[in-house]
């Protein structure tokens, strides 16, 4: 059997997010010494519960071998903890996982500063906006953006990076064959064409809820720093800003206005001392002593002296400063499913069609009313949603 069936067995055997493999590890240096250990001498290694004494002691390999030959086939690459292509800041936390599966090229994490941008799913238009202004100017400057793919910020934070013409990478909480949300497909197809995106959960694993927060660990753990762009109180991204601490990352946010629920969480963070406030990107890379240009093109070399003042003004969104009120979508369910796939990136009749499943008939359709309710607008660059749109409530959820 290859190396990489053992780091398989093992990381099945003891689940997501466990930090007994680490212990394992120094115990039997490798998974296949864990793999061939006897019950007594797994038992006299480490201290373990009945039942994960239980499920070592099983060395049946079918499943992990079933998971090899499925990411063989899928084009998926199996990098374990030792693999050198394993992001260096990952391999320092707690519980790293054992095994990360990719799909696309990992970044080279070396050269690169790693920053996690996490928010809520139900953005507002001025977090979407901070979000991209953000992410984009932050990716042009050297930082590798790494982020969830969900809907809201996660997903604007890296279709923000590639716009910028940089590498993103997405952390799963389901297999990397898997689109979640299945609106993100075209998203999700540029990611891997144009960086990475991982899960320690292997091909064919469907999304569940308590994925998630397990998830953000790797979210916080291969980054230097984590920006919460948007966030309400009780929200996932405030569960990855404690990992964070917990990490001994730097925790970075964008404050928001005092009226609005989504801002509450960012707002806590930072007068509690849980987190710098940034109003720019120049903020937050002047904690790296990096510089910023936000008005530098994709192409151009990173810039070395602070620019003025006025540029980076002008290059920021007037909308993530003063939101306008909010219209709500009354059209039909084919006219909402496709602002909803315009709104998350599908900027083309095709994609918009890959993602929704409707008939090119059934999207020009829907276009051309959302055009003439203004909630759409053709440019150069392919369809773009309102920012001040919002879908009705039983539709978002």
């Amino acid at each position: 059997m290859t190396a990489e069936i053992y780091w398989i067995w093992l990381a099945e055997r003891l689940g997501a997010g466990s930090a007994l493999g680490r212990r394992l590890l120094a115990a039997f240096d490798t998974p296949e010494e864990v793999w061939r250990a006897t019950r007594a001498q797994l038992a006299a290694a480490v201290s373990l519960t009945q039942l994960r004494l239980d499920a070592l002691a099983d060395k049946d390999t079918l499943h992990a071998q079933r998971i090899w030959q499925s990411c063989v086939r899928g084009q998926i690459a199996v990098c374990t903890l030792t693999d050198e292509r394993y992001p260096p800041l990952l391999r320092g936390i707690a519980n790293p996982p054992l095994v990360l599966y990719v799909r696309g090229t990992l970044p080279d994490l070396q050269d690169s500063l790693p920053v996690s941008v996490v928010g809520t799913r139900r953005a507002t238009p001025y977090g979407r906006h901070a979000a991209r202004y953000f992410a984009g100017t932050l990716a042009q400057n050297g930082c590798l953006i790494v982020s969830g793919m969900a809907e809201g910020i996660d997903g604007a934070a890296n279709r923000a990076a590639l716009d910028a013409g940089c590498e993103t990478v997405a952390v799963l909480g389901c297999g990397v064959d898997v689109c979640y949300p299945a609106s993100h497909r075209a998203l999700l197809r540029d990611i891997v064409a144009h960086g990475a995106v991982i899960s320690e959960y292997p091909p064919g694993t469907e999304p569940k809820g308590h994925h998630f927060p397990v998830r953000n660990r790797i979210i916080t753990g291969m980054s230097r720093g984590i920006l919460v762009v948007e966030a309400p109180k009780k929200s996932g991204a405030l569960i990855s800003a404690d990992l964070a601490l917990e990490q001994g990352r730097d925790v970075f946010a964008v404050p928001g206005d005092i009226n609005r629920p989504n801002s509450a969480g960012c707002n806590a963070l930072i007068r509690q001392g849980g987190a710098e406030l940034v109003q720019t990107p120049a903020d937050l890379l002047a904690h790296y002593e990096r510089t910023v240009r936000a008005d530098r093109r994709p192409d151009a070399p990173v810039a070395r002296s602070a620019p003025p003042e006025h540029k980076l003004a002008a290059a920021r969104p007037q909308a993530a400063e003063a939101p306008r009120e909010m219209r709500t979508l009354t059209g039909s369910a084919q006219e909402c499913a496709v602002w909803r796939a315009v709104r998350d990136g599908s900027d083309t009749v095709d994609r918009v069609v890959e993602c929704t499943g409707l008939t090119a008939s059934e999207v020009l359709t829907a276009l051309t009313m959302l055009e003439v309710g203004a909630y759409v607008a053709r440019t150069d660059a392919g369809y773009r949603a309102a920012d001040d749109v919002q879908l009705p409530q039983t539709t978002e959820t």
